[in-house]
């Protein structure tokens, strides 16, 4: 019996290149199967029955292949030989990634134009010098913006200009110098420009610091130059100064009229990426009191979804969902939130949508006093964030009170202590002590004599003091409001 398991456990070989395959999708492994096929690249027909049989088990759902199977399959005359085995599939591994390198070449025009311009550079084909650099030029002027791997492509083009033109052996003649120069200059401080937007939120959020150079010297002359005149340099200046001098706006409004004009001609990526900055950046200004910054986010977050920037199944993150959904509450757009929660459910993870939807509909639910419907939706649920648990818990202690159920939420304040206290590692400090404090104050509420003038502006005064340690001040003394 132990043999027979040995065996079995040796039939589920996964190695490199059967997880490459895995990873593909049916149209990328019918491109590559074409690929194998071309008398081009591929010599034998070895590697074709390969991965044919390698697919064979991927389509079964194999969790690996027995490698004596497959041999037999490819070499059926000859007899097992491990070691010439591991040969066919290193060979195929590295025909495979040839393929997905031609693949990236294929969907990308800069990469294409580069590796054409290196390839006349070298063999000296100068009969198609001339127009080659003309159309790589105008392909990259043409465009209404120009990404980060433009500018770099920019000065391949002129880098390889230089070259073709022999200028290193050319005398009295005016070279393109400055301009392999300027595109080389606007790469690399766009480049160092989102280092430093990473650097300065990595270190908000993390103890780790990052040594990065000559920060201020770039900065400090960048303040000189005429970055207005570079929309593409101009954004990520103005990202980077909403981080680096967050308490002057002015910043961020730059930042916020250029993403009006160009965000929707920028690489999903790069928008996505500059529009995050200014969310952060609202997220920032709203959590110091500065309450204008919510319709902000509201506005930035809007002209995302209009223009399809967050409508990537990959790109609609479950933070997105929930800070769009909480900023419109704020904002008492309770149906718009609602049709909202709705309506994006169908973009958020599979594996984490139905908790994050349940989630935001019972905060709308809330906020409509729907407070039945909250109970339905939260009442015996665990969520394995411990964001997503303390805020349901939170929701929960509220409803009880809406709702009178006294008894239930005098309970229910007990097991949120226990909660707080099981999770003290991972719950920080001031969180946990917001949290307590809501707990507090919600007892003495509940124990608050209806007519008690007196202790009502006590308990009253005591919230406004402790504003900054309590987690939905704001709630207690709308109840407080209620009984005047």
């Amino acid at each position: 019996m132990a043999a027979q398991k040995k065996h079995l456990a040796g039939e589920q070989h996964r190695n490199k290149i059967y997880q490459v395959l895995e990873c593909f999708d049916d149209a990328e492994r019918k491109r590559l199967s074409k690929f194998l096929h071309s008398p081009y690249f591929i010599k034998t027909k070895t590697l074709i029955g390969l991965y044919e049989a390698l697919l064979v088990c991927i389509d079964n759902k194999a969790q690996g292949f027995d490698r004596k199977q497959v041999w037999e399959k490819i070499q059926p005359e000859a007899a097992y030989d491990p070691i010439v085995f591991r040969k066919y599939c290193s060979d195929l591994l590295k025909w495979t990634e040839v393929f997905m390198a031609q693949e990236s070449l294929l969907h990308n025009d800069n990469q294409a134009t580069s590796a054409l311009l290196d390839f006349l550079v070298r063999r000296k084909i100068k009969p198609l010098y001339e127009r080659s650099i003309r159309e790589a030029r105008t392909r990259i002027e043409q465009k209404s913006f120009r990404a980060l791997d433009d500018f770099y492509t920019a000065f391949l083009i002129e880098r390889h200009y230089y070259a073709m033109m022999d200028f290193d052996v050319t005398v009295n003649k005016r070279t393109n110098i400055e301009a392999i120069s300027h595109h080389l200059d606007i790469f690399y401080w766009i480049e160092k420009l989102k280092l430093f937007i990473a650097r300065l939120s990595q270190q908000r959020t993390s103890t780790e610091q990052y040594d990065l150079k000559k920060m201020e010297e770039i900065v400090r002359f960048l303040s000189t130059y005429p970055v207005d005149d570079i929309p593409e340099l101009a954004i990520y200046y103005y990202s980077f100064l909403t981080m680096y001098e967050e308490d002057n706006v002015a910043h961020y409004y730059k930042l916020r009229a250029l993403l009006d004009q160009y965000a929707t001609g920028m690489p999903i990526r790069e928008a996505i990426e500059i529009i995050d900055s200014a969310l952060h950046y609202c997220t920032g200004k709203f959590n110091r009191g500065h309450r204008e910054f919510y319709q902000e986010f509201f506005d930035v977050f809007l002209f995302a979804l209009d223009n399809n920037i967050f409508s990537n199944k990959s790109e609609f993150a479950p933070w997105r969902y929930n800070n769009m959904v909480g900023v419109a509450l704020r904002l008492d757009k309770l149906d718009w939130a609602e049709r909202f929660v709705e309506s994006y459910k169908h973009l958020l993870p599979p594996d984490t949508r139905q908790n994050t939807y349940s989630f935001n509909l019972a905060r709308v639910y809330r906020f409509q006093k729907k407070h039945e419907k909250v109970l339905v939706l939260l009442r015996g649920v665990e969520y394995e964030d411990i964001g997503y648990n303390l805020i349901s818990k939170m929701m929960l202690t509220i409803t009880y009170f809406e709702l009178d159920e006294f008894d239930a939420l005098d309970a229910f304040i007990e097991s949120f202590k226990v909660f707080l206290k099981r999770n003290e590692k991972t719950i920080t400090e001031q969180r946990r002590t917001g949290y307590l404090n809501l707990l507090h104050y919600v007892r003495l509420l509940m124990r608050l004599v209806p007519g008690d003038k007196t202790n009502k502006d006590k308990l009253r005064q005591a919230i406004e003091n402790d504003k900054p340690r309590i987690v939905n001040h704001e709630w207690l003394l709308e109840k407080l409001d209620e009984m005047d």
